[in-house]
């Protein structure tokens, strides 16, 4: 008799699918800055470097605009399209791209506007502040496309074409890669020319982003009855609002201690200790990519397992999560902590005494990685789980709450090195704040919740996984003994399983089956290529069909 049980396999394949094309994703704002970099570095010196290391907090507050609305777009239209609600999604979508044509606007206006103001702000050092100047103007300009490129393709990447989502990124910082070579070099336009790539990068990218909504694949619209109701483009707000808020505040606070470490940092270090904060921000940016890529593939994964009830499924997903993170960060680490001047040369040659400081500076920072792996990673699952209070509070505790106090204090204490220090003690002290949250809810559940993960038992019946190709019969024969009554769910079963398998014979499937109102609900979940509902002719009293990240997706009652 075959053994009926739930496996990993469908998850952990879409998982892996998603991660690689959501670490591009993740670098869309800040990989040009680290490319930037280091070209920067090794053509035009370590002032101009730093010059570009400087406008980080900047940057920062790009990226958290377009976490809040990219990720927080994406989650709702996930989670809609796993109740399988496509107007919903595209109301989602149309709430998204409304506020951040208005922000882009806003933000270019006001910095064009303020921009020595905000020079001012960000340096004091006046041979750094005349080069971000030159870097800052058309950054400033290019403000459209550096918001509206990856909020889009957050979008695009949870309306099930992650490749072509990465794609755009490729293009980008290829073209930017490119263009900086040709603009500081025959061109000979300095600093200037690096911004001015990055813009280039970005426009054509974006324009070959509009292509997608011309595919037939695409299933996200404006909707025009969103955009001309007052009250329904504001609950939409809201929700989005409430959704990417926790990410989009912690890059938001990031900016705010950013801003804080540069000043302690140049204050303490001069420009030495601010080109070893551009050395350290770089290696930074490149291992966020992975956290974000790892933490942010769970979003539309998990927020659809959730919105159709999958609770088997969601944990298989964060356990993933959790390995390739993990791995991710350790490896990082270890080359580091090996070989930090070979990394620090990365970024052009250094000055025996810029050597000094960042040597150390790398090695002690580097121990942060894990620490802010997985308190980026638990912040994001809080989103997806809709714990938007928790997640707040880990974006709080990260952004702020333990930095700034840390800064001040082991600053004060150890100089310079007590700054380095700080990062690992955010990290892991907010390590401890998670820790703390999770126990006192399962604390106060009254045996609801049994783990880390928070949620609440499933409620399946049954839930196995089969491959397409297996004999139906031998199936049939084992639901049956499975569930008392259960003939009918055995009939309904196989009929779904030769209907699919007619479609594609090597795809998986994760069948569910649970009691509602005296009847029986069958979920199957599938990964073969879509399927056509039309040729489906079993018997059943409701039979709904979606695709959801490229999953076909079917719920049957009888």
């Amino acid at each position: 008799m075959i053994e009926l049980k739930r496996n990993g396999n469908i998850i952990n394949k879409k998982y892996l699918e998603y991660f690689w094309p959501t670490v591009l994703v993740a670098l869309a704002n800040n990989i040009a800055v680290m490319v930037d970099s280091i070209i920067v570095g090794n053509m035009l010196g370590s002032a101009s470097m730093a010059a570009i290391s400087v406008l980080s907090p900047v940057n920062q507050l790009y990226f958290s605009t377009t976490i809040l609305f990219g990720v927080g777009a994406s989650t709702l239209i996930s989670f809609a399209k796993g109740k399988n609600d496509k107007k919903e999604a595209d109301a989602a979508f149309t709430a998204a791209t409304i506020l951040l044509v208005i922000l882009s606007a806003a933000f270019m206006i006001l910095q064009l506007v303020f921009v020595n103001d905000i020079a001012d702000l960000l340096t004091p050092i006046e041979t750094l502040r005349n080069e971000l100047l030159k870097y800052y103007i058309p950054f400033i300009i290019g403000t459209p496309f550096s918001l509206m490129l990856p909020s889009a393709v957050h979008c695009i990447r949870s309306d099930g074409r992650p490749k072509f989502a990465s794609n755009l990124i490729i293009i980008s910082n290829a073209i930017n890669l490119v263009m900086d070579i040709v603009l500081m070099g025959p061109f000979k336009m300095g600093i200037a020319g690096s911004a001015i790539a990055t813009v280039i990068g970005n426009v054509i990218a974006f324009c070959i982003m509009l292509t997608h909504f011309k595919n037939k694949k695409n299933t996200l619209h404006i909707d025009l009855s969103a955009a001309l109701s007052p009250k329904k483009l504001r609950n939409e707000c809201v929700s989005l609002f409430t959704t990417g808020i926790s990410g989009a505040l912690g890059a938001m606070l990031i900016t705010v201690t950013t801003l804080y470490m540069n000043t302690a940092i140049q204050n303490a270090g001069g420009q030495e200790g601010m080109v070893s904060m551009s050395v350290i921000a770089n290696c930074q940016i490149f291992v966020s990519a992975f956290v974000a890529g790892a933490s942010q593939t769970l979003v539309p994964i998990v927020s659809a397992l959730f919105g159709e009830g999958d609770i088997v499924g969601i944990k298989y997903a964060m356990k993933r999560a959790i390995l390739v993170l993990m791995i991710a960060a350790a490896a990082v680490t270890l080359i580091i902590e090996i070989a930090p001047a070979s990394v620090a040369r990365l970024f052009g040659d250094k000055t025996p005494a810029e050597m000094a400081v960042i040597i150390p500076a790398l090695r002690i920072s580097a121990l942060s990685f894990i620490g802010t792996a997985m308190s980026f990673l638990f912040m994001y699952y809080f989103t997806a789980t809709q714990r938007n209070a928790m997640s707040l509070t880990v974006s709080l505790v990260n952004g702020i709450v333990l930095t700034i106090p840390f800064a001040y204090i082991l600053g004060r204490l150890l100089g310079i090195t007590g700054l380095w220090i700080t990062s690992c003690a955010a990290q892991y002290g907010t390590w401890i704040v998670i820790a703390v949250m999770i126990i006192v809810t399962i604390a106060k559940s009254n045996g609801r919740y049994k783990d880390m993960f928070l949620l609440d038992k499933a409620d399946e019946l049954l839930s196995f996984s089969v491959r397409s190709d297996a004999d139906v019969s031998e199936i049939k024969s084992a639901v049956a003994d499975e569930l008392t009554d259960g003939d009918k769910a055995a009939e309904a079963v196989s009929e779904l399983l030769a209907f699919v398998s007619g479609n594609d014979k090597s795809a998986e499937n994760d069948i569910r089956i649970r009691r509602e109102d005296g009847s029986y609900v069958i979920m199957l979940c599938n990964n073969g290529a879509e399927i056509d509902k039309s040729n489906f002719s079993g018997k059943y009293k409701s039979f709904e069909y979606t695709v959801v990240l490229s999953m076909n997706q079917i719920k049957e009652i009888i």
